[in-house]
């Protein structure tokens, strides 16, 4: 082999060794049809779900796709699933004496469940197992405890801001009444009531009636009048502010208590009908042409080591 064969050299040593070319072929066509049947390779099934985002409220600059992708993908999610499905089992995996169980049964859902996002801003779940069914159950499952575990997520995000405005709330509602009993007072003892309408008509009562009694009044308007309007223009904003607060409070605990989807499924998982994997006539095809060329190689480098022993005699 210390040149290359030109193409009617290929022909002639095929034509040499199409007997043993035959035989290599038709061996390697048996050898891979019976390893790779079910007994050596077990099929498995491919069901799968295409999902849209919804409801869900960003903490980042990610996008709601972005954030589905990572709460789907969470470690919490893959948890639930092992336990629920019994996924060491399922994969025969040894949790007797495996010190690394957990890591195997990991590796095995990972190679087992893909989770990726699309080019249309969906996410797509796809899971393989040996049973149809199962390959089904798992990807209903896993859409399941997603919206399950944001909703968790979201309460417990809601439930920080209704603590929030409860204490605003509560403290508001502290700052309202000390002002209310302030203004209570400045009536009883002063007679106080509006600033702006009783100094106009007790102005006009007292010059033209020269009443005492109004005299009274417009004095204790006069030293405690910008005291008790300043109160009221606070108490008057207050109420306002007090009212948004409760609002929002009202909303943050519907929040609380609100049950939500955050997934809108576009394909439902099926069980499938027809095995995904293993590809049978595309390992006996490739078995086949790697045999016959490795097969084809060797005849032709015992051929060259031959000739070359000849000549040197």
């Amino acid at each position: 082999m210390s040149q290359f064969l030109n193409t009617a050299d290929i022909i002639r040593s095929v034509a040499k060794w199409k007997k043993h070319l035959i035989i290599i072929g038709v061996l390697s066509l048996v050898a891979s049809v019976i390893f790779s049947g079910p007994f050596f390779i077990k099929p498995r099934f491919k069901s799968y779900a295409v999902v849209y985002p919804s409801n869900l409220i960003s903490y980042s600059n990610e996008s709601p796709t972005e954030q589905m992708l990572q709460l789907f993908q969470s470690s919490e999610i893959r948890r639930k699933v092992i336990e629920v499905f019994q996924l060491k089992k399922h994969y025969e995996i040894d949790t007797v004496n495996n010190a690394h169980q957990l890591t195997d049964v990991i590796r095995a859902y990972e190679e087992n469940v893909s989770i990726k996002q699309t080019e249309y801003e969906s996410v797509q779940i796809t899971v393989l197992d040996e049973d149809p069914k199962t390959a089904s159950q798992i990807v209903d499952s896993i859409i399941t405890y997603f919206n399950k575990t944001t909703r968790e997520l979201q309460r417990e995000k809601s439930q920080e801001v209704v603590v929030i405005y409860q204490n605003l709330f509560q403290d508001k509602k502290k700052e309202l009444d000390s002002l209310d009993a302030l203004l209570k007072d400045y009536r009883t003892k002063y007679g106080l009531l509006d600033y702006q309408e009783q100094t106009k008509e007790l102005s006009r009562a007292y010059y033209n009636g020269k009443n005492s009694s109004a005299k009274e009044v417009l004095d204790a308007l006069a030293a405690h009048g910008g005291e008790f309007s300043a109160m009221s223009d606070k108490m008057d904003n207050g109420l306002l502010a007090y009212a948004k607060l409760q609002f929002e409070y009202e909303n943050a605990l519907k929040d609380v208590s609100k049950v939500l989807t955050y997934s809108n499924t576009v394909t439902k998982p099926i069980p499938a009908d027809k095995k995904s994997t293993p590809i049978r006539w595309l390992i006996v095809m490739v078995s086949v042409v790697s045999s016959l060329f490795v097969g084809f190689l060797v005849l032709l480098f015992m051929d060259s080591a031959k000739s070359s022993g000849l000549s040197k005699r």
